[in-house]
């Protein structure tokens, strides 16, 4: 699956903005690219490049290799970080093994969130609106 669609309603909008609330399925996962409200619901903030109004339904576009990409960074990144710091600390013994595999884990974990707003700007890991599939009666 090359991309990955969902629909949702505009909650609000401010500026070129857009939160879009919309249902969770279970494929969607606990990746926290979107504010989770519940179980079932979550919000996102997109580029509100359809001009849509409070009330329509719009279509969402995330582009599957993007979401493939982010997920090998997030979760690849730290495990990497544990196996050198265990292959490292293993020289000196199995304290060391540990101590270095969670400290190389978690110096990972936080270089990822320090450089976070600067993937946060790339476009293959934004989604997109594509379609306003349906106008709120107010907007007409």
């Amino acid at each position: 699956m090359d991309e990955l669609c969902r629909s949702g309603r505009v909650i609000s909008t401010e500026g070129e903005q857009a939160l879009v609330r919309f249902v969770r399925s279970d494929a969607c996962g606990h990746c926290n690219a979107c504010f989770t409200l519940n179980a079932h619901e979550a919000d996102i903030e997109i580029s509100n490049t359809l001009c849509a109004k409070v009330g329509d339904i719009v279509s969402i576009e995330l582009k599957g290799g993007g979401m493939v990409q982010a997920s090998l960074i997030m979760y690849g990144v730290p495990l990497l970080g544990l196996l050198i710091g265990v292959a490292v600390g293993s020289q000196w013994g199995d304290l060391y093994a540990a101590v270095g595999g969670i400290l190389l884990c978690g110096g990972m974990y936080f270089l990822l969130r320090g450089l976070e707003p600067r993937f946060s700007r790339m476009d293959k890991f934004k989604p997109r609106m594509i379609e306003i599939l349906q106008r709120s009666e107010e907007n007409g």
